[in-house]
């Protein structure tokens, strides 16, 4: 009896060393796997704030494109415009005060459209468009970075 109690004992000896040297691994495992996680999260945290910085960047801009095109619209707009030139006849001796008459037909090309405040919208809800798929883009393209480098640490 007693000799099957020593044998068990050193059986009991032998898993305890077993499971102290398993959970030794196991702890080494997961530090590395957090040192791992730090570094990924650390090189995400950069990335995301060079996109912040580019977002920034890039609204900046669009508050200034918005601005000039805010400010011409209004100044278009503002302005009063009796006849376009495009349409103007310059053999009148109206537009000419009267004083000078043109020696030779003078005119603009009509195939050449006069831009006008709604060609301006559209122009400027078209940038404000682009604006916007760039923006998106850039922002899908940090949350698949986000995403790979998470499924890498996770893996």
């Amino acid at each position: 009896m007693e000799l099957r109690i020593k044998d068990l004992e050193s059986e009991l000896s032998k898993m305890k060393s077993l499971q102290e040297d398993s959970n030794q691994a196991e702890l080494e495992k997961y530090k590395q796997l957090n040192l791992v996680e730090c570094e990924v999260r650390k090189s995400l945290e950069d990335k995301l704030d060079k996109t912040h910085e580019r977002l920034a960047v890039i609204s900046t801009k669009l508050e200034v494109k918005t601005e000039q095109n805010t400010s011409l619209l209004r100044s278009l707009s503002t302005r009063p415009v009796l006849e376009p030139p495009c349409v103007g006849n310059f053999n009148n001796p109206l537009v000419l005060n009267g004083n000078l008459t043109p020696r030779a037909n003078v005119g603009f090309s009509t195939s050449i459209p006069c831009p006008s405040n709604n060609n301006m919208e559209i122009f400027l809800t078209e940038m404000q468009r682009e604006l916007d798929r760039s923006i998106a883009r850039e922002l899908r393209e940090v949350d698949a970075q986000f995403a790979s480098d998470a499924f890498r640490v996770s893996s």
